[in-house]
């Protein structure tokens, strides 16, 4: 099937942007599949003379800002740190990376918190008891989605390094089903959490832009909760289309 120039320009845009979406994220392969498809998509003759800069059609995604108001101004506010965290986690020091936005402290009494507060609103029958409890759980940390899925996934990245060392140590090939990555539980609980936060009653996840549940969805299949992460990928798609 032959594309439409218009068609040609629309797919070069958006593969533009998952070029740089995904690279800032740190899914290099993703990024770099993109980058071979752009390149693989026919040139568009153009005279030179004609072209504008200011053409939203020939602008950098690099410089693009976040289309949701309220993430940008957050990515805007975070960018010293997030260059700092991308820094890191290109050097492979995932775990510096991660506590860069979501050091282990934050994490244990967030996460913590609301164990805590589902204890007490099991045992607690009164209505002021569950109030009390509501009341102690530690509140998520006001990121940005892509601070936050480059922190979550340096932690994914984290425990894969730490998984393959254990599994260099094992006795046979029948104990390598025994090595687990150690921090599929906090990430897949701490992400449980975001979206049952921003979930409506429609089912629909306020302000997401599909990459978290992208990250969501690769700890389910790793944890072999098969139908689970194929429902998050497929979330993901229908958020950004070039996931």
């Amino acid at each position: 099937m032959t594309l439409s120039v218009h068609e040609i320009s629309q797919l070069r845009a958006a593969l533009q942007d998952a070029v740089v979406k995904c690279s800032e994220r740190c899914l290099y392969q993703s990024s770099k599949w993109a980058a071979e498809l752009l390149n693989a998509l026919p040139e568009i003759e153009e005279d030179e003379e004609n072209i504008n800069p200011a053409d939203p059609g020939h602008a950098s995604p690099i410089f693009a800002a976040n289309s949701d108001p309220e993430e940008a101004i957050l990515e805007a506010k975070e960018l010293s740190k997030y260059l700092l965290a991308k820094s890191l986690f290109d050097c492979r020091e995932y775990d510096r990376c991660a506590a860069v936005f979501l050091p282990d402290s934050l994490l244990s009494s967030v996460l913590a918190s609301r164990v805590d507060s589902t204890s007490a609103s099991t045992t607690t029958g009164n209505g002021k008891g569950k109030a009390s409890s509501a009341s102690a759980v530690t509140p998520l940390p006001k990121l940005s989605q892509k601070s936050l899925f480059l922190a979550l996934y340096a932690k994914f990245m984290s425990g894969e390094k730490r998984r393959n060392e254990d599994s260099e140590m094992v006795m046979g090939p029948q104990d390598l089903g025994t090595v687990a990555n150690k921090q599929l539980l906090v990430i897949g609980r701490f992400l449980a959490t975001w979206f049952e936060e921003r979930t409506t009653e429609d089912d629909e996840v306020l302000g997401s832009q599909g990459w978290l549940e992208y990250l969501y969805g690769m700890v389910l299949a790793k944890e072999k909760n098969d139908d689970k992460a194929l429902e998050y990928f497929i979330r993901s798609v229908h958020k950004y289309t070039m996931n």
